[in-house]
């Protein structure tokens, strides 16, 4: 068999680009144009969270008539924290506490349900799967704002109205949850490992606890994110459910601080000129306590981080 020899030769040329200085004022032109916009937007989100730390260490003069980024004292600080837990604003643990237990319960009951309802949905194909699928995406889209009044009514027919199930069922209600549940398990790379299951003689749920739930960690946690900051952040529903009632020792930490600033002393500076802040504390306390009421958001936020990244390592998010 005789040798075939093969040449390839390739020729490539490169012609750079004329300088020209219209085109590089026009690129500095455009970049100083984005800084400006990206300094626009860390001024309009950043300056309130400074002043919010800043304030939490001053008094109630140094909030009126000083400067508005000045710096207190610790010392100030730690009276701000006894005044908030043991002082004009003793409620405060039982707020965070409810606050807690309605977030907490309303994360259980959409992770104990959504997981499995969009495996269900994924994994087999059953009379009614799709209207079922298109129901989920409908009750999705539907601000949850205008769910309140139907749930209102609800929770009246029920007889669970003022009562703590009253807020903590609705907080399970996370149709989104679902759908991120569906689209996680509806892979081929799910699908091959429940076939390989099945071959190997698992029975369905055998698949789905052996298989499909340590699998599912990135999804539980990111469930468990944006359900847990919806329910902690949500005020209308709570409202709704408590308000008329009067029932102050079973608000929800975002009633708490709406209560603290509906009424009260007057505090005002130059800053804020004719518009004057009604609360029953000074600003200071007040700006602490919606430091302390973030601070859970943030920790569920960094303990689930966790488990969404090892999505990444598993391959699955693709």
């Amino acid at each position: 068999m005789r040798p075939v020899n093969i040449s390839v030769r390739l020729d490539v040329s490169i012609t750079p680009r004329p300088w020209s200085p219209r085109r590089l004022l026009a690129r500095g032109a455009w970049r100083l144009i984005v800084l400006g916009v990206l300094a626009v937007a860390v001024i309009f989100f950043v300056v309130p969270i400074v002043w919010l730390l800043l304030e939490s260490t001053r008094t109630g003069p140094q909030s009126q008539f000083g400067s508005p980024l000045g710096f207190g004292s610790f010392n100030q600080l730690l009276a701000n924290w006894q005044v908030l837990f043991s002082g004009l604003l003793g409620q405060t643990g039982t707020w965070l506490a409810n606050s807690a237990l309605y977030s907490g319960s309303g994360v259980l009951i959409a992770v104990g349900l959504g997981i499995p309802a969009g495996y269900g949905l994924a994994a087999f194909d059953f009379i009614g799967r799709r209207p079922l699928l298109i129901a989920t995406m409908i009750a999705m889209l539907i601000p949850s704002n205008a769910l309140v009044l139907p749930l209102v009514l609800e929770a009246h027919a029920l007889k669970v109205l003022s009562s703590p199930l009253a807020v903590i069922l609705p907080y399970g209600l996370f149709p989104f949850g679902v759908y991120i549940a569906y689209l996680y398990f509806n892979t081929p790379r799910v699908h091959g490992l429940l076939a390989a299951a099945r071959i190997d003689g698992c029975t369905e749920w055998q698949a789905f606890r052996a298989v499909a739930l340590p699998l599912s960690t990135p999804v539980i946690g990111l469930v468990v994110v944006l359900d847990f900051i919806a329910s902690w952040t949500n005020y209308f529903l709570p409202w709704a459910m408590y308000w008329a009632f009067d029932l102050p020792g079973r608000y929800p930490v975002t009633l708490g601080i709406a209560q603290q600033l509906m009424a009260g002393p007057s505090y005002g500076g130059s800053l804020l000129r004719d518009l004057q802040l009604q609360t029953t504390a000074p600003p200071s306390v007040e700006a602490l306590l919606i430091l302390v009421s973030c601070a859970p958001v943030i920790i569920v936020l960094l303990i689930a981080q966790r488990w969404i990244v090892s999505g990444r390592l598993q391959g699955v998010f693709v």
